[in-house]
């Protein structure tokens, strides 16, 4: 049986060959991974000193969780290093989204239910400078 940890795998995989779509069918389950090449039109948009927090893994975007996510991020909300933005749920597994630096969520590029793909931009970020 295909892990999530196996999925994970051979979406870096691909990743790093370039390598956008692959479909691994296993018995009656499919899985299909699909990695987004391109940053979408909102993220070219950006400012230059904007970073793009990607998603660490693929599987459905949770912006609020009751538990452990109960404040949805929006543009122009200031964010502390390390912060938790958003999960990424997959089967049984939440996959945190934390901020690399503090500063102000620009964007938000994904929608709260939407399935993403491993590197896929979540947020743009604009870092505090120091």
């Amino acid at each position: 049986m295909t892990t999530l940890s196996d999925i994970r795998a051979y979406a870096r995989r691909l990743h790093l060959r370039g390598i956008e779509s692959v479909e691994i069918q296993e018995g009656d389950r499919l899985v299909s991974i699909r990695i987004e090449t391109g940053a979408p039109e909102a993220a070219s948009s950006a400012d230059a000193s904007s970073i793009a927090v990607r998603s660490a893994t693929l599987g459905l975007l949770r912006l609020a969780h009751d538990d452990r996510l109960p404040v949805r991020i929006e543009p122009g909300d200031e964010v502390a290093e390390g912060q938790l933005l958003a999960l990424v749920a997959l089967d049984e597994s939440l996959a945190p989204v934390h901020a690399p630096a503090g500063g102000t969520i620009d964007a938000v590029l994904a929608a709260d239910g939407q399935i993403v793909d491993y590197g896929m931009p979540l947020f743009q970020l604009k870092p505090t400078r120091r």
